[in-house]
């Protein structure tokens, strides 16, 4: 368990551990539950992230680069 300090602007510092174990860095937004004993702070789930779609941002790039490879190779087999 951590103990952090509100100020006077209502804010608290994660603790740097905490903000490493749970990969979180300057502008994350976390969520805010409230609780019938106390509240919650959980990451905000970013849901491309989630699906996995960051991993195909390059995929038109990669796509164009096949098929122009696959063109240059059918023009120098038709060019024989």
């Amino acid at each position: 368990m951590k103990v952090v300090t509100l100020s006077s602007k209502g804010q608290i510092v994660i603790p740097a551990k905490v903000r490493k174990k749970f990969s979180l860095k300057e502008g994350d937004s976390l969520v805010l539950v409230e609780e019938n004993d106390g509240i919650r702070l959980q990451p905000l789930v970013n849901i491309a992230e989630l699906w996995g779609v960051d991993m195909m941002k390059d995929a038109g790039t990669m796509l164009k680069e096949m098929r122009k490879e696959w063109d240059d190779e059918l023009d120098c087999k038709t060019a024989l």
